[in-house]
Parts: structure tokens; sequence; C-alpha cells
């Protein structure tokens, strides 16, 4: 029993490595007790088909206490993003938020031995004309190229998108070769923990195929994807430049992919570089080829990122409601909020837009909740189109989220079938209407 409890103490409380419970019992004599805490993680093992240079599978431990700490990082996530959607900034950086993108730079400043002296940092974020040095223009690039990254929303990791990336990054088209063909280091730092610098030249184009073949085919959730084509990034450094850079715009384009939209470009994964415990954790994962312990480094600080945005987006509520109220000098008539994330009447009563906005942002969290496989966008638009009697298009699908046409379709034939729309023909084409699930 005293083993059972160091076991759930050393996975729950704390993902542990070896040497964390040998320091934390003040003893070395540890191989038993390890043993145990090895039994009991390896009843939420996931195996991943991505495989080390070594030819070992990688491998995963959702716990309880992880996949709770994922779906309340992905809850956060979708109140910014139906936040950012309800200003309309899907398709620009809200300048609102332009310190929220401080963290994100000051450690790429710092990195390139540049001024990370605030204003120049905001200069750069908000498009400021002014003469920069080499330092501040490799910063700038590196902004210039998340930017783009989030105007292709649908733009997915492949090789595409690293060599556009490598273009941006460089700040000129004369990419004269892809993968690294040149050794970093092949050699182990250590014969018996088989910690590699990087991959052998000749193992990278076929290991990060086998990434990219991954990520395309999983249903892992996004943040596990962006996590460990983290690790893997840095454990291949398949470019012969820029692998630092690359492995950060990654995550980030992972997650904007999986409509997550703007919101990934406020997490703040620069701050991982140079960083010893973000490298002791790359390390520990070589060693024991279990990604859990870089996971468990970067969820919270995915987490302390959101805290700062959603902060940021309450004083933005604030201010919009301070306005409103000295532009609205007559009372308005507020309805009581509705509490259903089912279709509402077709006759509803007059209601605020800052109210009708918070409800949708909540009808839109609860449907993510009660439907796992309904994707962001789908969520999105119905919780803002839900009016029993009305009529919908594909078209006003992809006007309201900026998506392609294809995407729109889709999504719109997925929630027929989850039962929110009936799809209904109307001359040339095809209508949605919300179907009545109170039965009234």
């Amino acid at each position: 029993m005293a083993n059972q409890d160091l076991a759930l103490r050393f996975t729950n409380d704390l993902y542990a490595t070896k040497s964390d419970v040998s320091k934390a019992l003040n003893t070395s004599m540890i191989d038993a007790i390890w043993q145990h805490i090895l039994q009991y993680r390896a009843l939420f093992a996931i195996p991943l088909p991505v495989q080390t240079i070594t030819k070992q599978p990688l491998t995963l431990h959702l716990t309880p206490v992880i996949l709770e700490q994922i779906q309340s990082i992905e809850r956060k996530m979708t109140k910014v993003l139906g936040y950012f959607s309800s200003l309309q900034t899907l398709d620009h950086l809200p300048l609102n938020f332009s310190s929220s993108l401080i963290p994100v730079l000051t450690p790429l400043a710092d990195h390139y031995g540049a001024s990370h002296a605030q204003r120049h940092l905001l200069a750069i974020i908000e498009g400021k004309e002014e003469e920069r040095s080499q330092e501040l223009i490799f910063v700038e690039r590196y902004f210039s190229t998340i930017k783009v990254i989030a105007s292709r929303r649908q733009t997915r990791l492949d090789e595409d998108f690293f060599g556009d990336m490598l273009v941006s990054l460089m700040g000129h088209d004369n990419l004269t070769s892809f993968y690294r063909e040149k050794e970093l280091t092949n050699r182990p730092r250590s014969l018996i923990g088989k910690v590699y610098e990087s991959a052998p030249s000749s193992m990278v184009e076929s290991m990060m195929h086998q990434l990219l073949a991954w990520i395309s085919s999983s249903t892992l959730s996004p943040i596990i994807l962006a996590t460990v084509t983290l690790f893997y990034m840095n454990y291949v450094k398949p470019f012969e430049f820029y692998n630092d850079e690359l492995s950060f715009l990654s995550f980030k384009n992972i997650l904007i992919h999986s409509d997550y939209e703007m919101t990934p470009i406020f997490l703040a994964i620069e701050s991982c570089i140079e960083d010893e415990a973000f490298e002791l954790r790359l390390l520990e994962v070589q060693k024991t080829f279990d990604v859990t312990y870089l996971l468990d480094f970067i969820l919270p600080l995915l987490e302390k990122s959101l805290l700062q945005v959603l902060d940021g987006c309450v004083h933005m509520d604030r201010s919009l409601l301070k306005k409103e109220q000295r532009s609205s000098p007559a009372p308005t008539i507020v309805s009581p909020v509705v509490t259903s994330s089912f279709p509402v009447s077709s006759s509803p009563s007059i209601q605020h837009p800052l109210d009708e906005e918070i409800e949708a942002n909540r009808v839109q969290e609860n449907l993510l909740i009660t439907h796992p496989d309904m994707k962001q966008l789908e969520a999105f638009f119905y919780a803002r189109h839900r009016l029993i009697g009305k009529f919908y298009t594909i078209a006003q699908f992809k006007q309201k989220t900026g998506c392609a046409y294809e995407t729109a379709r889709t999504s719109m034939d997925h929630l027929v079938k989850l039962g929110y729309y009936r799809k209904e023909p109307f001359k040339n084409k095809f209508v949605y209407t919300p179907v009545n699930t109170l039965g009234e």
C-alpha cells in the first residue's frame, strides 16, 4: 500500500523522474518503488508511432491529472477564441492585446542578443516603421512569420509549410537546401543513456516523414501533437538553421490549424529557448522515451499564457461596457440570459449585444464539452445561428468563420449529422435550419 501511495504521489502530484524520487525520499535504494511507479503509469500508456534514432517508440501516459490539465487549457483557448471572434479579429492581431505578445518575443530578443526594451518590441508587434538593429530584424522576421501562419489557418504541417517558414525567417527566397545534409553531431553524449545532440543527416528525412504522417492521421489532442512535435524537432534538428524557431512555429501551427485560430499566437512557448529546465526535460524524454515529462512541463506554461490573455479579455469587456453605457443614456431592456444550449425561439426578446455574445460563448463552450468530436468553428457558428424557423447557408458559415468553402460545407453537414440542423433543398442549393431539440 505504501508503494502504491508513492506511485500516485510521484505520478499525479508530481510527474517525477527516478532522480526526483530518490531526492524526495533521500535514498538511492528506490528500485522497488520505481517499479511500482512504472507499473501504475503503464495503466495510462499510449505508444506513439514515432521512433527515436535507436528505433525505440515514444510513449505517452495520459493520467487523469494530465487529461484534466489538457481539457482545462482547451476550454481556455476556446474562451479566448470566442472573445476574439466577437471582436471580429480572426484575420488580424488585436492591438489591445499587444502587451500580451511581449512574453512571446522577449526570449527571442535575448537569444539574438537584441534589445528587448518594451518599446522596441511593441513597435514590431504594432507594425511601426523605425530603424532597427540587425538583431531586432531577426525578431521582426520571426513575428512576421507568426502572422503568416495566422493568416493561413488551413495550412497543415508539412514540408511546404517548413519551406515557407524558412524563407520567411531568412528574409529572402533563395532556399538552396531543405533538410540538413551536414552532421551537427550524431554521437551520444552518454553511452549509457543514448542521449544524442541531433539525428544523423541520413535519417533526418525519414524521421520527419514519420512525424508528419502521424500528425496528419492522429486523433489525439492537438496540444499533445504540438508537444510531441516540439520534442521531435529539437531531437532531430532537421534543418541547418532555425531549428528552435521552427519547432515553436510548428507548435503554434498545429493549434491554429486545429481551429483555435488566433489564440495560439499568444502562447509564450518561445520562453523555452535556452531554458535549462526545458533542456532537462528534453533529455529525460530521450533517456526514458516518455514524452509525458515534456507535456508536464509545457502545460503550466500554456496555462499561464492563457490566463494573461483572459485577464486582458476581462479588462476589455469592462472597457466596452463602460463605453456602451456612456453612449446609451437611455435604459436598455435586457432579457434574461438564456441558459439552454439548444435552439432558441424564433421570436427572441430584446437582448443587449454584449449579453448575446456572452451567452453565445457559453453555448459554444458547452457544445465542445458535450460533443468532443465537434470542431471549434462548428460550435462557434451554431452558437450564433440557432433561431428556430431561420435558414442558414454554407456561404454564411464561410463568411462568418473565414474558412474555405469545403470546410464550411463539411462543417454544416457534420452539424446535421449531430442533430443540430436539418438540411433542406432550396432551388439549386441546400439550406440548413436548426432542429428544435426541446420538442416544443
